[in-house]
């Protein structure tokens, strides 16, 4: 599932600022664990329409957890792969994604020297985390644009390529508090080798590459909508705006504790688990 080295967290959103958040403490350990101090977190927030007030809200959470934030915020292609920016990634021990949207990551940072530069970094152990559309992005396969309202209808669901540091995995974000349970829905019954990840706000998953697994952070939930073991299903055989219909789609859901292995595709729980 999994194409790099290093761990990714992926947050589906409104993390709430309490002065201990179980995520943002997650966070801030595993970048403590990885390097040495100073222990500096490069905070992307290309995604947003005011990347300047997102990166200093950011920068001011992190600082509040001891870690020392450094804004990566290039404002075109050009910029991105200019030296100060290339330094800049090069000097930081762990990455985040801020949210806004996710079509302003991958054609902001794809193909590019940066974008280079922080799989690098990954494949030898470095920490990407993202939150809602920096989550969105970790995908090879990624949703650029789709309302859940009719989201069983085909063509609905508009598809696109993400960074691709997660294989075969859909993320969606803001899940249960924007009804996106749909969406997710109808892009695995079209993309069955794909998983789906639906991560609730405030509420993150850990990914570890070596042990082929991810765990369930936060308050809300995680849903897994799984296609693997569809029977049935129409997808090929209608137009757009067409009711789709499928037999066999799986849904996991998790919560707080909670672990998913990613080669079983079977989910773990507190209760039952060593």
């Amino acid at each position: 599932m999994t194409n790099t080295e290093g761990p990714l967290l992926t947050i589906g959103g409104n993390i709430k600022e309490a002065k201990y958040n179980p995520i943002m403490e997650k966070l801030s350990q595993i970048v403590k664990d990885d390097n040495e101090p100073p222990f500096k977190i490069g905070v992307i927030p290309v995604a947003s329409q005011e990347p300047e007030e997102s990166g200093e809200r950011y920068s001011d959470i992190f600082k509040s957890f001891d870690l020392d934030p450094v804004i990566i915020n290039p404002e075109n292609r050009e910029e991105v792969d200019d030296d100060e920016m290339l330094e800049k990634a090069r000097d930081v021990g762990a990455y985040f994604l801020t949210g806004g949207n996710q079509l302003r990551i991958t054609t902001l940072l794809g193909g590019t020297e940066l974008l280079k530069v922080i799989r690098e970094k990954h494949e030898n152990g470095c920490l990407i985390a993202g939150t809602s559309a920096g989550s969105v992005c970790m995908t090879d396969l990624m949703i650029s644009y789709g309302e859940s309202e009719n989201a069983y209808l085909t063509g609905v669901v508009e598809l696109t390529r993400g960074l691709h540091f997660l294989n075969h995995v859909v993320i969606d974000t803001h899940f249960t508090a924007r009804g996106r349970f749909p969406r997710l829905v109808h892009v695995v019954a079209e993309n069955p080798s794909s998983l789906g990840i639906g991560l609730g706000e405030d509420t993150a998953a850990v990914w570890y590459p070596h042990e082929s697994r991810f765990e369930v952070i936060g308050s809300r939930n995680i849903v897994v909508v799984d296609g693997k073991n569809i029977k049935h299903t129409n997808v090929s055989e209608i137009g757009p705006d067409t009711p789709l219909h499928a037999e066999g789609i799986t849904v996991h859901i998790l919560s707080n504790c909670c672990g998913f292995d990613l080669e079983e595709r079977k989910p773990w729980f507190p209760e039952n688990h060593d």
